[in-house]
């Protein structure tokens, strides 16, 4: 099978025309060493580390900026460096060395958890690092199809073509982590270990944390909820916990890119917003295993969950997009009576893209009625409204209203 061309390497090779150095951050095994080892051969001379080496790892503790401090030109890669916290101020010392010098090295660092989790590493690069989130494959790069529905849609209408079948139920699984996605048969026996090793030793080494048999219980009631409202309190008593100790296990499971938050939109209209974020999970093939079912069978056998399951496949490969785009948020809508917009894409200009998710196979004018109210309300914000249903064709239902395939989110 040929290599699959990550997108996020356009980004990285522009980034480092204006900075010094790119943190890449996002999931353990979402194919960020790959990655860097790739991106490296456009060097003629590379120095690779990792600190996942426990003898490497050690060195450096016992002498900050040891690994790279001999580099003088090409490429560093500093891989799992959040290893090595002790190391930035070095890192700074050498960036700002070389700067002097006019020495032209690029280092390009990885991390398995959110650099936010470290003001300490983000207070030492400040302006000498850009950072950027790796997914696993979405499902234009696992397809090879162009994946720039979100850009495309605020150039102009989507246009007519012959869209695939949407069979979103059998791209979840491919557009996963990498060795899931390509490699291994049993996918069960791989989450487990996967989680294993997040609870184990990543969230272990980010936090003391003295009750960790608390997140496999936090992760299935997230799972049912995947996509509504977060609710600390409700959370804590379903969990028997304090709200502060339920806050900071929920906090770890995003910074190590197990869950994400998608923010409320509630500017200009003078309506009662919901402020509450909403939660959903980065992989939807690990929210179907702990769901406890395949894509597949949750479609036929659980259709009231697939729903969900297909927000948040939609959730994340928006988000898989935005971080390469750049300039544009992702949101979700809701006032207090009870207008609901699954997404809202807010460019940097204030223009909008208002999105559902349907499991259905039709769509009616009706299910528009909530993005019509947007409409409506901001005419000179909004771009389009779309509808993301279970079909196979592009149906316009006003001048900026369509309702398009799933498959239109990678197809487009």
């Amino acid at each position: 099978m040929d290599a699959i061309e990550r997108r996020i390497g356009g980004p990285v090779a522009k980034d480092f025309r204006d900075i010094e150095a790119v943190f890449i951050n996002g999931p353990r095994q979402a194919g960020k060493s790959t990655f860097v080892e790739t991106f490296g051969k456009n060097y003629k001379k590379t120095l690779y580390a990792s600190f996942d080496d426990i003898s490497l790892r050690a060195a450096e503790i016992a002498s900050p900026g040891s690994t790279f401090d001999g580099a003088e030109e090409g490429l560093v890669i500093l891989d799992e460096i959040q290893h090595v916290p002790e190391s930035f101020l070095a890192l700074k010392a050498k960036i700002d060395g070389l700067r002097r010098k006019k020495k032209k090295v690029k280092f390009l660092l990885t991390g398995s958890a959110d650099v936010t989790l470290f003001p300490k590493i983000a207070e030492a690069l400040v302006g000498r690092v850009y950072i950027r989130t790796m997914y696993p494959f979405s499902a234009a790069e696992i397809l090879k199809t162009p994946g720039t529905f979100v850009s495309r849609l605020f150039r102009g209408p989507p246009p007519d073509l012959n869209y695939s079948k949407p069979g979103v139920s059998k791209i979840i699984p491919r557009a996963s982590f990498p060795k899931l996605s390509l490699e291994i048969k049993n996918r069960e026996q791989w989450f487990r270990a996967y989680l294993t090793t997040l609870l184990e030793r990543d969230i272990k080494n980010l936090s003391d944390i003295d009750r960790i048999e608390l997140f496999p219980r936090l992760l299935s009631v997230l799972a049912n909820r995947a996509g509504g409202l977060l609710n600390d309190a409700d959370l804590a008593l379903a969990l028997k916990v304090s709200q502060p100790t339920l806050k900071r296990y929920r906090s770890l499971l995003n910074g190590v890119f197990l869950t994400f938050l998608l923010p409320p939109w509630f500017k200009k209209l003078e309506k009662r917003f919901v402020k509450s974020p909403k939660v959903y999970f980065n992989d939807t093939m690990l929210l179907c295993h702990v769901l406890g079912g395949r894509p597949e069978e949750l479609e036929k056998k659980r259709p009231e969950i697939y729903g969900f399951v297909l927000e948040n496949f939609a959730a994340s490969e928006l988000n898989k997009q935005l971080s390469l785009l750049g300039g544009c948020g992702l949101y979700h809508f809701r006032t207090s009576d009870q207008k609901e917009i699954d997404f809202l894409v807010e460019a940097g200009d204030g223009r909008l893209l208002a999105l559902e998710v349907k499991a259905s196979a039709t769509v009616l004018p009706g299910d528009f009625r909530h993005i019509r109210f947007l409409e409506k309300a901001l005419p000179e914000n909004f771009v389009r409204g779309i509808i993301l249903y279970q079909g196979e064709r592009a149906i316009q239902f006003g001048k900026k209203l369509f309702a398009l395939p799933l498959s239109a989110l990678w197809e487009l």
